[in-house]
């Protein structure tokens, strides 16, 4: 058995000549951090867009389909340059989506809010 030096933590350990690891939480922990420094943009973009549903499901709520200022939403944490798809509805009106919800934007910066079944 040859000493090895562990890619992880830097602790000297014996084992075969391919272990790179000393233990497995070191080899979970430095998997872990390749996953996470990897996937850091989807998450927040993940983060972002969980948002502004929840701001848009919080704001339906409360004013249904009655107009809401852009500024409102904005002031609540609302991106709107962060969307999941377009929907266009069967009478040609297009509304931008962020998963079930989505709104469409008025001339005067009002923003109409509605929600839309999805089916699997």
């Amino acid at each position: 058995m040859r000493s090895k030096t562990c890619i992880q933590c830097g602790t000297i350990f014996q084992g075969r000549a391919n272990k790179k690891f000393c233990s497995s939480s070191c080899k979970n922990e430095y998997h872990n951090e390749q996953y996470r420094n990897q996937n850091q943009v989807l998450m927040r973009l993940d983060k972002i867009l969980h948002k502004n549903r929840t701001v848009l499901k919080d704001m339906y709520a409360v004013y249904r389909s009655t107009p809401v200022s852009l500024e409102v939403l904005k002031a609540r944490g609302f991106h709107p340059d962060f969307h999941t798809h377009i929907f266009t509805s069967p009478a040609g009106g297009k509304f931008t989506m962020v998963y079930d919800v989505g709104y469409k934007q008025h001339f005067d910066n009002q923003i109409q809010i509605v929600e839309h079944d999805v089916e699997a």
